[in-house]
């Protein structure tokens, strides 16, 4: 699929998921970059509408979902979604940077991410950010369920391996000695995952099953193809599930 078909594609989407919450879509000028990470922020609002109840939360003064594809952004001013489920209620956002259990200087914005209902998005002025003249807005690892990275691009092995990065930074649970969220085949949450616009080529295959066998992680190839659905035949997805504590 041509990049103009699948941009047009992921537009269509964004126009249903309008229609569906009875929202006005704000039609703005948008980087391939940032319509291909809406497109993956609606695949998994898919995933999710199917055992949990999503509803649209912050919109703006017209009822418009603002959608935050650049991590400079503040996350207090934008549009996310409410997933209320079986194992709780939690929140789907953009562009939240997540300041890492492993030290507190370590901070990453992932791209879409799914926290605990109501965690606290700190602010802070730090002279090495923007001068200290804008905020510096972060969210502990601790509430991070799944933190999630899409690359309109083509696969290649450096990619796959850096989103180990990102399980390891980003998620407590994850090094955790008792985990709040372990593998679960029929878990509700998709686990960590890397979404990639291009195909993957057999030797890269491979590679992905290599990983998604070793880590709790998923590596979801082929998105400009049009594969946008993340539970139909062929995704055998990475699950996770709130621990029994």
């Amino acid at each position: 699929m041509s990049a103009d078909k699948w941009v047009t594609a992921v537009e269509g989407r964004m126009r249903q998921f309008a229609i569906s919450h009875a929202l006005v879509l704000s039609q703005t000028k948008r980087q391939v970059s940032a319509a291909f990470e809406i497109g993956c922020f609606h695949a998994l609002t898919e995933f999710y509408e199917i055992e949990f109840d999503v509803t649209p939360e912050s919109l703006g003064d017209d009822g418009e979902y603002r959608y935050l594809t650049t991590p400079s952004g503040n996350p207090h001013n934008y549009s996310y979604l409410s997933l209320r489920g079986p194992d709780g209620h939690y929140e789907l956002r953009q562009q939240v940077r997540i300041q890492s259990h492993a030290h507190p200087e370590i901070a990453v914005t992932p791209d879409l991410v799914v926290l605990s209902a109501g965690a606290e998005i700190q602010t802070t002025r730090r002279p090495e950010f923007a001068s200290g003249k804008r905020g510096f807005y972060t969210v502990g690892s601790a509430d991070v369920v799944a933190a999630h990275e899409c690359k309109s691009m083509s696969p290649f092995p450096e990619l796959l391996v850096n989103f180990i990065g990102i399980l390891v930074a980003c998620h407590a649970w994850f090094e955790d000695g008792a985990p709040a969220y372990v593998l679960d085949p029929e878990g509700p949450h998709a686990a960590p995952s890397l979404f990639i616009g291009g195909d993957a080529s057999a030797l890269h295959l491979k590679m992905i099953a290599g990983l998604e066998e070793t880590y709790p992680l998923n590596v979801v190839v082929g998105l400009h193809s049009g594969k946008w659905s993340l539970l139909g035949e062929g995704r055998q997805l990475n699950r996770l599930s709130r621990a029994v504590s």
